[in-house]
């Protein structure tokens, strides 16, 4: 309270008795609010500009519309689609009527599917044949952030039942031939003990019998490119719930079986046999009911056609889950969506079809072809001139259509075949074309970026001789180039803006910098040969073990363990708790990563800890005790469901933790004591199993480092910056531990909604993620408060921007591992391993900002205090 009074007493005699002072005072506050935004700016592009370089979306508008063959096998196709059915389980014992399609009935296979192994990508690369736009994760993957084709728009009519989350994708902004309905969204609960699952297909069923029963069925009895799809929620929900190994996942699945049975024998007396079935999964699951990132079992689904125009010998062949939208344009004739790039898997039609396949092969190389030139033309690529590949595909549409006139289909199906894969290769040239300047204008951006954020850390003062014609040489130098490319840019007739964009940010990075560089110098302190070896190669080497980390969670201990060393090089006193619970964080990263099925015997035995911790402890008052245990107790009810929290208990337990807090002293020890009990009980409700007790392990361990360092770190008064990044590479070494101590989440997306259960079982994406955005955060929050405690009055320079420059430092070669070729798995693990270096530090600063409420706000102090600078 002292020190805040004094705050603001400075500040009222800056203003009252020195106004140029004060003035000097706001110039500097602007210009750090300036760097902030700066480095905000910064990291949102290069963030967005690493994924937009290579998984720009897919999607051209104005494409010409590439008329279907006549003559298709079916007026009508029934695209059946069970969500989260992985082909792992459904292979080991395939349901009755399914096994009979499969054997006797039709073709089947593997659908590969790509990340994010989410609902909304799986149905739109099944129903548009593209895979999902980048920009729809901003939208909770529930809405069309852009309008695309797909085969419900170009069919006749299509009428679609299922999920509110799916049905609306295709359904909101699309022409009046699209129709569907949706069951309650509060029907799609993940609650273990919910028995209403089968409701979510049996009413999808249901409405289709009622449909027929409709006068609308009569008047497209005998009409041509009908889609029927059905949107089967049941498996994805008991997926999560039970888990795709349970009893009744796989019910749940001879559930859907019979409903299939019984809707095809419905179809078929009413619609007769010219009908065409279609069964898929829009993604699988692991086996621990989660999805979203690149396992096997996530991205192979089963795929069966049978029916009017298919082959009846149970052969089987793999595709990708794109060509299933070919697949579905062909047999019902309608044109391919304009933006897919699916290769018709023509070995699926019966040899009565040939001709008509080779045409629709032929619709499909002209389609791709149309894309092939469209993605040219936003690259500017030779604008005035046709290239060599468009050129080549245009031979063989030649040598195909030559083929059918002579009456030689079996020819025309062959190059067909080849011009497709030879489109889609050049398809792929061209979105990738610009992607080496793309990265090289990141790099500089970035490299600026990082000039600027060490000279800020380092601490600068003005040159006392600065040659003005050189520095006005270079700012007219730097204006120029940036003035060129744009007016470039609007000369020519090329309407991507993209590359200019990134452009600009890398000329205009560059120029501060330089600019930076040339009108102050860092200050460096006079140190020992010894402790700057000491301080730089324990930098060095616990970056590198950082970045090995990212992908073998031991090297983390092994990093723990090089702590402790350096310290003890550094003549600073190890105590025997240091050492211990060091050697205990040492163990997390070498235990099997957390997995979202519950383990409810380790929970508890975590809160017995901390039972345990709060009986004993003397920092606790009785009424601080009573209080803690109460909360344990209502915790640990709620968790082995004695009580349900769901409604309000949870969320009372979660929204009073702040309240707990300030209920301790703001003494450094008893605070962070304090944090760490008013955050266990939420943590705990979204606990699978040791988290808990790496949180009670990391804070014991902070609390013993802060009795060590804390006084030494308060008596300096001189920025030594070596010493500064040895502490960051510290803090940096504990908030990666934070998130890969209890095992590599690698995609948000790939939570399971079992973690939230305790707050919320319906379904909603945007609150179950914010729940495991906190969880994730709870351990950063600790370490952020440590990082506040250690830093003096003197040192006005927070060490989380030395944090920052670290994970920036680091996040630079990340961005050259991030590729959209490769398996599924390298794709997704190279993306997080990106998007965890480069936000982790983010978090960290933002969480380090927001420490000093919990560290310094109680009932005894003001909640509102002052404070000059951002950093």
């Amino acid at each position: 309270m002292f020190m805040n009074r004094k705050r603001l007493s400075d500040t009222t005699d800056c203003e009252s008795s020195d106004p140029g002072k004060c003035k000097e005072q706001w110039v500097e506050a602007g210009k750090n609010y300036l760097f902030v935004l700066w480095g905000l700016t910064m990291h949102l592009i290069l963030l967005w500009g690493v994924l937009d370089v290579n998984f720009h979306s897919p999607i051209i508008r104005g494409l010409p519309v590439v008329p279907a063959p006549s003559g298709p096998p079916a007026k009508r196709l029934l695209l059946f689609v069970a969500d989260g059915l992985r082909f792992q389980t459904f292979i080991e014992n395939p349901p009755p009527y399914l096994r009979d399609a499969m054997k006797n009935r039709g073709v089947w296979g593997i659908s590969h599917t790509r990340v994010p192994t989410e609902s909304r990508p799986g149905h739109v690369a099944l129903a548009a044949g593209l895979y999902e736009d980048p920009s729809a994760i901003f939208k909770g993957w529930q809405e069309n952030p852009v309008d695309f084709d797909s085969v419900f728009n170009q069919s006749c009519a299509t009428w679609a039942w299922g999920s509110p989350d799916i049905i609306p994708i295709f359904t909101k902004g699309s022409t009046q031939n699209v129709h569907g309905r949706s069951y309650p969204s509060a029907w799609q609960d993940f609650d273990a003990n919910s028995n209403q699952t089968t409701r979510l297909d049996s009413w999808v069923f249901d409405a289709y019998l009622e449909w027929l029963q409709s006068s609308v069925a009569e008047t497209v009895k005998n009409q041509n490119g009908i889609i029927l799809f059905f949107h089967l929620l049941g498996c994805d929900t008991l997926g999560h719930a039970k888990k795709p190994h349970s009893r009744e996942y796989t019910e749940n699945m001879n559930y859907v079986d019979q409903r299939i049975k019984e809707a095809v024998n419905v179809t078929e007396h009413f619609f007769g046999k010219d009908t065409a079935y279609v069964f898929t999964s829009d993604h699988g699951m692991t086996d621990w009911g989660s999805h979203g990132s690149g396992l096997p079992t996530e991205t192979e689904t089963p795929l069966i056609v049978w029916g009017a125009g298919i082959k009846s010998n149970g052969f089987r062949q793999d595709v990708e889950q794109a060509s299933i939208t070919p697949l579905i344009a062909s047999l019902i004739g309608i044109p391919i969506p304009t933006n897919n790039e699916g290769a018709l898997p023509w070995q699926y039609f019966d040899i009565n079809y040939h001709e008509y396949l080779a045409r629709s092969l032929l619709s499909n190389v002209k389609q791709l072809a149309h894309q092939v030139t469209g993605n040219r033309a936003v690259n500017c690529e030779n604008m005035d001139h046709v290239d060599w590949r468009e050129t080549q595909i245009k031979e063989k549409i030649r040598k195909a259509e030559q083929h059918l006139s002579r009456r030689n289909v079996m020819a025309a199906i062959r190059v067909g075949h080849e011009a497709i894969s030879f489109s889609k290769e050049a398809l792929s040239y061209f979105r990738q074309y610009e992607r080496t300047r793309f990265l090289i204008c990141l790099s500089i951006m970035w490299l600026g970026w990082i000039i600027m954020l060490f000279m800020k850390i380092s601490g600068v003062v003005k040159r006392e001789y600065v040659r003005t014609s050189l520095l006005r040489l270079m700012n007219v130098g730097f204006a120029s180039l940036l003035i060129i490319t744009l007016i470039r840019h609007i000369m020519s007739t090329c309407s991507n803006w993209r590359l200019p964009y990134y452009a600009s940010f890398a000329i205009i990075s560059a120029w501060l910098a330089v600019n930076t560089i040339m009108t102050s110098m860092p200050v460096f302190s006079e140190r020992s040969t010894s402790d700057l070896c000491i301080d730089i190669g324990g930098t060095l080497v616990l970056l590198v073990l950082l970045f090995v980390g990212l992908t073998y969670r031991f090297a983390f201990s092994i990093g723990i363990l090089l702590l402790m060393l350096i310290r003890a090089a550094k003549s600073e006193d190890v105590p025997a708790s240091v050492i211990w619970t060091s050697l205990a964080l040492c163990l997390f990263p070498l235990l099997p990563a957390v997995e979202p099925e519950p383990r409810v015997y380790i929970v508890m035995i975590g809160a017995c800890v901390v039972a345990i911790v709060i009986v004993f402890i003397d920092a606790l008052s009785r009424s601080q005790k009573i209080m803690e245990i109460l909360r344990l107790v209502i915790t640990c009810l709620v968790y082995i469901e004695i009580i349900d929290g769901r409604h309000w208990m949870s969320w009372i337990i979660l929204l009073t933790t702040p309240l707990c807090i300030w209920y301790y002293p703001i003494e450094t020890k008893k605070r962070i004591l304090g944090i760490m009990l008013g955050f266990f009980c939420p943590l705990t409700l979204l606990s699978a199993s040791y988290e808990s007790l790496f949180f009670v392990t990391l804070t014991i361990n902070l609390v013993c480092w802060l009795e060590v360092t804390s006084t030494t770190s308060r008596s300096l008064r001189e920025r030594k910056i070596t010493e500064d990044l040895i502490k960051a590479a510290f803090f940096m070494l504990y908030v990666l531990l934070c998130f890969f101590g209890t095992g590599n989440m690698a995609s948000i997306s790939s939570f399971d909604p079992s973690w939230t259960r305790h707050f919320v079982t319906v379904f909603s994406p945007f609150l179950m993620t914010s729940l495991i955005l906190l969880k994730l955060s709870i351990p950063l929050i600790l370490v952020g408060c440590a990082s506040y405690s250690l830093e003096s009055e003197e040192c006005k320079k927070p060490i989380s921007l030395a944090v920052l420059f670290l994970g920036d430092c680091l996040s630079l070669p990340l961005m050259y591992c991030v590729t959209p070729y490769g398996s599924w798995l390298d794709i997704g693990s190279a993306i997080s391993k990106f998007v965890i270096t480069i936000s982790l530090p983010c978090l960290f600063v933002l969480l380090r900002c927001l420490s000093r409420p919990l560290m310094k706000v109680g009932f005894g102090v003001g909640l509102l205090s002052q404070k000059k600078h951002i950093v």
